[in-house]
């Protein structure tokens, strides 16, 4: 029977050869090239841009990254406040035993506890942050705070996840089946593209983008890229753009003292008269009404 290991912030040399959770927080840190097991990649707060050779994916605190076993990344943190990170690595062969189970009735697993292997890949893109998966982080974090690390509770909160991802994967097969394409393969790489140009709206959202631009980084033609994305999204890419700047700015306007105007640029508006009137048109006040409401319940709870 295979052996699974289990290590809060192991060294580089055990990190190839056990499941571990790697978690730190730095306002300035960078890795290049390299080469990862399969992994999680999420922030508690911050940002980092995760650069590999097909994409960039700008990682915050609503969304995670999977990356492959295999997969060569670079790493930096973005922007001068501390970035907390919380990676989750998979020890080779863990992930393909837990999905061997799963495929396996519970009459054979009582004959046969050799659980064969299943195929544990998944897309590489940006997940929401949400439901079992962010429960089961959020019990990661609890289990590695200084003074209350425990590896047991790791070791549980990892079979978890690996449920909890496999499930998540089980939903992509569902929305791929959804796409209107005659053949598999079709429906697979059309949802891959899609999903590369809505991660490029997600990680450049402050720079200027057009359909164009996103449609390049998902190499489909713009109107196709267009017609697609709000086919499969619900929604436009440029609404989906603007979803994503109001939703960082309303982040920003809760967790910094920039001014008004310097998140107004920050997150990509050009003009601070049409940003305050999408934010209240989205969120029901103005962005200083947000701001003021958020320091007034702030200082209720003191």
């Amino acid at each position: 029977m295979a052996e699974f290991r289990f290590f809060l912030n192991p060294s580089a040399v055990e990190l190839p050869n056990c499941s571990a959770l790697l978690f730190g927080a730095s306002r300035r840190y960078e890795v290049n090239n390299h080469r990862t097991t399969l992994s999680l990649k999420s922030v508690r707060r911050g940002a980092a841009l995760y650069s590999t050779r097909r994409a960039e994916y700008l990682v915050t605190d609503d969304c995670f990254l999977m990356l492959n076993l295999g997969q060569e990344y670079t790493l930096r943190f973005q922007g001068p406040q501390v970035t907390e990170t919380l990676c989750p690595f998979f020890q080779p062969g863990f992930l393909e035993h837990v999905a061997g189970t799963h495929a396996m009735s519970i009459h054979r697993q009582l004959d046969d506890i050799e659980v064969g292997s299943a195929a544990a890949e998944f897309h590489e893109q940006l997940y929401p942050k949400t439901g079992r998966v962010a429960a089961i982080l959020q019990a990661l974090h609890e289990a590695s705070r200084p003074g209350q690390a425990c590896v047991a509770r790791v070791e549980d909160q990892f079979h978890e996840l690996a449920g909890a991802l496999l499930e998540l994967r089980d939903g992509v097969r569902a929305e791929i089946d959804q796409i209107p394409a005659q053949r598999l393969a079709t429906r697979e790489e059309l949802y891959r593209r899609l999903h590369q140009g809505r991660d490029f709206i997600c990680s450049c959202f402050a720079q200027p983008i057009t359909v164009a631009l996103a449609a390049n980084a998902a190499h489909l033609s713009p109107y196709h890229f267009h017609r697609m994305f709000k086919e499969v999204f619900g929604q436009t890419p440029m609404q989906f753009l603007q979803e994503r700047r109001l939703t960082m700015a309303k982040r920003l306007l809760s967790k910094t003292d920039e001014t008004i105007t310097q998140i107004c640029l920050a997150v990509g508006f050009e003009s601070l008269g049409s940003f305050s009137w999408l934010f209240r048109k989205r969120f029901g006040c103005s962005p200083s009404d947000f701001r003021f409401q958020g320091a007034d319940r702030r200082n209720s709870q003191d």
